[in-house]
């Protein structure tokens, strides 16, 4: 349990040292004091991570210093959103800013995934296509692309949660040589970031406007796999594939409000939302009621209530002036979604799957205002925190495939779901619903 211990009292020292930088760039002479001094500027702050994370890297694996290594790479690990938050609240964004820090990120986070390789932890052969594809991605087609096109370099999404996996993937790694009781999911881990780093190399060389309509491809793709799931009785895999359809959804939208997108892009995200949200719970109330008339009809208010809600946000709520930005009229579709998934999975009693339903269904054509998770809630979360929420989000998913309890993902969405509903409360209370507009 050493390392154990090792990670909680790192994960708390470099916490602290975010919010100590988060308090002193509250002030005016804070932000002062980091912008002149070069010390603190984020290119500098770039390069400290990566000194950092390589020592921490070669006292945990070349001289068995455990606990002064895990503390450096958490270290490194949140100086990685430092960076950012002092280039952005100092206004010193900088091109080759922009440049080095996805490199930065390759040098903390690819020793330690090939150290841990050799232990026998992961594939050295997957390890080394991870490394060859992110080399490539960073300095091939990146400066290539930068020099005879005019399409962007800069880190997309697919390439930050990559980072966040690969550091979570290394805290993984971490646990398992301390010895714990948990499944062993590293090398399933190691290959969702290859399919991330070529995704983020993709994305690159793809015209932005095209970049809703591929999520929303994406979304609908995961919806129709999940249908096809429900028709076999996989329901809990089913589950997992909607889930995987609504981190496409979450990115779609703010893909299509910073570089545009096509005609058929609205319609296409709401078709794709359709199938993922409504249809496929939907099919999944009916089956899993064993097609008896009462869930036959649930199923089917469910499936109109989620068709109404997307049709009145695309025809009225999108063009009304008065909801402020990230804030939806009626309970978004993906949330909808998971609470029905979470009760059929967790509920045994068919009158307590029949009530969620009913009152998701209710919340879905109500004039209920929600906030968005992904433009409101997740962007009042550190950098830090989603990094170790991401982890353990993963983590739990994969131990639930590996342990089938359907039953235990059944509880977990429906406490997302109450702590979803709790925090849109909190936003929407009192003065934050008016100043939602100023801050997004």
């Amino acid at each position: 349990m050493d390392r154990t211990i090792y990670l909680s009292i790192s994960v708390v020292i470099s916490g602290l040292m975010y919010l100590a930088f988060v308090l002193v760039l509250k002030t005016d002479k804070g932000r002062d004091f980091l912008g002149r001094n070069w010390f603190f500027h984020p290119n500098t702050i770039c390069l400290w991570r990566v000194l950092i994370g390589v020592l921490g890297t070669l006292l945990y694996f070349v001289a068995a210093q455990h606990a002064l290594g895990i503390l450096l790479f958490a270290v490194s690990a949140v100086l990685d959103g430092v960076d950012g938050l002092v280039a952005r609240q100092c206004k010193l964004t900088t091109s080759f800013g922009e440049e080095i820090d996805p490199l930065c990120d390759k040098m903390t986070y690819l020793p330690p995934i090939l150290f841990f390789a050799y232990q026998g932890y992961l594939g050295v052969a997957t390890a080394w296509v991870l490394v060859g594809i992110e080399m490539c991605g960073q300095f091939v087609v990146r400066y290539v692309i930068k020099r005879f096109t005019l399409f962007s370099v800069a880190a997309n999404n697919f390439g930050k949660i990559k980072a966040v996996l690969c550091f979570s993937l290394i805290i993984y790694c971490a646990l398992l040589d301390d010895a714990l009781p948990i499944p062993n999911f590293s090398r399933q881990m190691l290959n969702l970031c290859i399919i991330l780093s070529v995704s983020s190399i993709v994305f690159k060389i793809i015209p932005n406007h095209f970049y809703a309509d591929i999520l929303s491809i994406l979304n609908l793709f995961c919806g129709i796999m999940g249908i096809s799931l429900v028709f076999q009785g996989r329901y809990a895999y089913a589950t997992l594939a909607i889930l995987a359809g609504q981190i496409f959804d979450l990115f779609d939208g703010r893909m299509a409000e910073k570089h545009g997108g096509t005609r058929f892009g609205p319609w296409l995200d709401d078709i794709a939302d359709l199938v993922s949200f409504g249809i496929c719970p939907g099919l999944l109330i009916i089956l899993k009621g064993d097609m008896r008339l009462p869930f036959f009809i649930l199923g089917t208010l469910y499936t109109l209530a989620i068709g109404f809600r997307l049709w009145r946000y695309l025809m009225y709520d999108k063009k009304d002036h008065s909801l402020p930005p990230g804030v939806f009229n009626g309970l978004p579709s993906p949330a909808g979604a998971i609470a029905v998934l979470g009760a059929c999975l967790f509920c045994t009693r068919p009158w307590a799957v029949m009530l969620v339903i009913c009152l998701t269904a209710f919340l879905l054509v109500s004039h209920i205002r929600f906030v968005h998770f992904g433009r409101v809630i997740l962007t009042r979360l550190p950098r830090t925190l989603i990094v170790m929420f991401g982890f353990v989000v993963v983590f739990i998913i994969a131990y639930l495939i590996k342990a089938r309890d359907s039953q235990m993902l059944g509880a977990l969405l429906i406490i997302s779901f109450v702590i979803y509903l709790i925090t849109s409360s909190h936003f929407l209370m009192g003065k934050r619903i008016g100043d939602l507009g100023k801050k997004i």
